[in-house]
């Protein structure tokens, strides 16, 4: 959408937040978006994005048929309406697992999952779609088999549905919180404990709402829980695994305890700095320095009930080189301290 098209209520990357107004209340949710965004978004296309989640009352996900009270805040993240469907493109894929029901993807780094805020092609589902044409009528039109998402700097593995009822399977395991993820992070400082739960709420950063925080009223309840792989001296590397999907939760719960993750663009502003100064000292002292050019959180491990048979299945993802270069390092100073 052009920005003049944009409706209300929706900005620039495809992302919802509406007021119920006084004169709305008592309406159903489904009904209520459907005037507020028509023509720009289908009817039938807001009950998907309803019926999967992605749009919240208060926080709290809700059926199509919910009636909303005056002064309930509606979010979520649109995406790119049916008019702007994503198109094939030739894209070298690193494919871990495929058959019948899923195809696993070990998933680089800069990659975009599918198009919409600010990318319009060039992303998973564009090389998805010319290797499995049959993707493009799995799930919502304007990501096709997608059931999860990594963010674009994030590595490592990511399933993908490969037909409707297996994508039907799979976000209800989301939902049910059935799904295990474990990623490795390397975090600046040294953590105090072998591991903890983080129990913290999440919401938009009340200065940049491109990021998120922790908050003290209104927030998402989220679930954090992390163990010590190993200490690094000036950093910490981590098995952090979510209980719950929040946007940018591993990297805010990590960053809210002191402990930002190594390269986070957007977290941790102080402790970067520090590790930006690190590199700068060992590169004047014609050390090995990382080449760490992102943040270092990788997707290692996805376990789920496989959609065909139900047997649990697990996929794994090696330490990409760039992380695994970086803890390399680490180790190196620590043992000449």
């Amino acid at each position: 959408m052009e920005p003049a098209e944009r409706p209300p209520h929706v900005d620039e990357k495809g992302r919802l937040r509406l007021e119920v107004p006084e004169d709305q209340g008592g309406s159903r949710i489904d009904r209520l978006l459907g005037r507020a965004l028509a023509p720009h978004y289908s009817r039938s296309y807001l009950s998907a994005l309803l019926g999967e989640g992605t749009i919240t009352v208060d926080g709290q996900t809700v059926r199509n048929a919910f009636r909303v009270s005056p002064g309930m805040l509606v979010e979520g993240d649109l995406g790119t309406p049916a008019s702007g469907l994503p198109e094939p493109e030739e894209q070298e894929l690193t494919i871990l697992h495929e058959d019948e029901a899923v195809i696993l993807v070990d998933k680089p780094s800069g990659l975009v999952i599918h198009p919409g805020s600010g990318a319009s092609s060039g992303t998973l589902v564009n090389g998805l779609l010319a290797r499995y044409p049959e993707l493009a009528v799995v799930g919502r039109a304007d990501r096709p088999g997608i059931v999860h998402r990594l963010d674009r700097e994030t590595t490592g593995v990511l399933v993908v549905a490969r037909t409707n009822e297996a994508a039907k399977s799979l976000v209800n395991q989301f939902k049910a919180k059935t799904v295990r993820k474990t990623y490795a992070a390397v975090v600046w400082g040294v953590m105090p404990f072998d591991s903890d739960w983080i129990e913290l709420p999440l919401g938009v950063h009340p200065r940049r709402p491109q990021l998120r925080a922790v908050v003290e009223e209104g927030g998402q309840p989220s679930s954090t829980y992390y163990e010590v792989r190993e200490r690094l001296g000036v950093a910490t590397l981590l098995d952090v695994s979510p209980r719950t999907g929040r946007t940018h939760q591993i990297r805010v719960h990590l960053d809210h305890l002191g402990f930002p993750i190594l390269g986070d663009p957007g977290y941790g502003k102080h402790q970067q700095e520090s590790w930006r100064r690190w590199i700068a000292a060992r590169r004047e002292a014609e050390l090995r320095a990382p080449s760490l050019a992102r943040q270092a959180l990788h997707a290692r491990v996805l376990t789920f009930r496989h959609p065909t048979t139900g047997e649990e299945v697990t996929f794994e993802s090696p330490l990409p080189a760039d992380i695994e270069e970086t803890v390399d390092i680490l180790r190196e100073a620590q043992a000449t301290t």
